[in-house]
């Protein structure tokens, strides 16, 4: 127990405090101009679809050009690659708040998912290089809390910017994001050059992601990953707004009330979370935060009422914060950091999750209850539950 306790004693790295500092610019950034992106969209006098095509062009980008960005870890070091990521989506957010069509946001929001690709991967990457075994969890809820804590001030300061103009958000944006390349290019030390031998050590020593696909631990890794973006991120973001609106017939605003409050709590518990996964091991956090959700997910629709669906909602965030950072350990504890293809293989798994869920819950929504649209996740997180009891954790 002692030896245990000395571990998870051990301090944060300076690079993941950056990383977090990262994506909190990210987060807080991103929940500036996130609200906006579709009222900007829908200036030009398109139709919902193509409304709908410029939100998902970023992530469809991703989630095709990650293998690209898992390569390039061969020939770049995971700082400069998120210096080179967070750099293009400064860019290409920069000219959507200055395009006069529809085409040029379509392309230039596409371009941004080679961006957030390049960002997501070395973002892994410097985590899972500089944190060890001993504080992983604690790393990565620390990561995780910076993009809540962004998301939860961006909306507050997006109404004010907003009203400055609509291209404003945009720029802010784009902002932040040049502010995080410079925040990282003076805090994180240059690395140095990849030569030509390493590369080769690089390409001979690295795991692969069907290498992967053989050990439990990194399934059980994938499987929690797509669950989680498809239940957590997708269905629950569809959902709970429609039910408040059309079930309960309250504002958009008691939907804002409801994230707000459950964000909030996310917040709170995000750091003990953490400890536990180092403290604990990552079996028995993994258990415990699946349980949570599937039993919070099923019910979280069934009352109708406003205040026992924010409780729901509040105790079902936090399981889903305790199964990102355990799942992400798990992750860490048996991927290399320079195993492009199984960090870019992770990244396009909850992709795919994210994309998928809200599509088959909204095809559910259409003919059945809506505490049907989130029987599928439960399913998954069933199934994902009966991957972790088997799981035979080595540490």
């Amino acid at each position: 127990m002692k030896k245990t306790a000395s571990r998870v004693s051990v301090p944060l790295p300076r690079t993941v405090w950056v990383v977090a500092a990262v994506d909190f610019l990210i987060g807080i950034g991103f929940g500036v101009m996130s609200p906006v992106l579709p009222v900007y969209v829908r200036l030009f006098g398109v139709s919902s679809f193509l409304v709908g095509l410029v939100s998902a062009s970023l992530a469809i980008v991703r989630i095709t050009t990650s293998p690209g960005a898992s390569w390039l870890l061969k020939y770049l070091r995971p700082r400069e690659m998120l210096v080179v990521g967070n750099a293009m989506l400064a860019v290409t957010t920069f000219m959507m708040g200055v395009a006069d069509s529809y085409l040029p946001i379509l392309i230039w929001r596409g371009l941004g998912g080679l961006g957030s690709a390049l960002n997501g991967v070395a973002s892994l990457a410097l985590v899972f290089e500089s944190a060890p075994a001993a504080v992983r969890g604690r790393a990565n809820s620390l990561v995780g809390g910076g993009y809540i804590v962004g998301g939860m001030a961006g909306p507050a300061i997006g109404g004010i910017v907003a009203g400055i103009s609509i291209h404003a958000p945009f720029f802010f944006y784009a902002a932040t994001l040049t502010i995080s390349v410079v925040f990282v290019l003076v805090t994180i030390p240059p690395s140095a050059p990849i030569a030509l031998p390493e590369r080769k050590r690089n390409t001979q020593q690295s795991v692969g992601f069907r290498t992967l696909l053989r050990e439990q631990r990194y399934v059980t890794a994938l499987a929690i990953n797509f669950a989680g973006n498809w239940q957590a991120n997708g269905v629950r973001n569809l959902v709970i707004p429609l039910f408040v609106v059309e079930t309960l017939g309250l504002s958009t605003g008691r939907t804002a009330l409801a994230f707000t409050i459950s964000a909030v709590i996310q917040f709170i518990f995000i750091q003990p979370l953490g400890w536990a996964c180092d403290h604990f091991g990552r079996r028995l956090p993994l258990l415990v935060g699946l349980s949570v959700v599937i039993v919070t997910g099923t019910l979280v629709n069934v009352f109708d009422s406003f205040w026992v669906m924010v409780g729901l909602l509040c105790v079902f965030s936090v399981g889903a914060t305790l199964l990102g950072s355990a799942g992400q350990s798990l992750l860490a504890d048996v991927t290399p950091p320079n195993s492009g293809g199984g960090l870019a293989g992770y990244q396009m798994v909850g992709d795919a999750g994210w994309i998928m869920g809200p599509l088959i819950a909204g095809a559910l929504l259409d003919v059945s209850p809506m505490w049907m649209a989130w029987t599928v996740g439960t399913l998954m997180y069933t199934m994902c539950l009966l991957l972790v009891w088997r799981l035979d954790e080595r540490r």
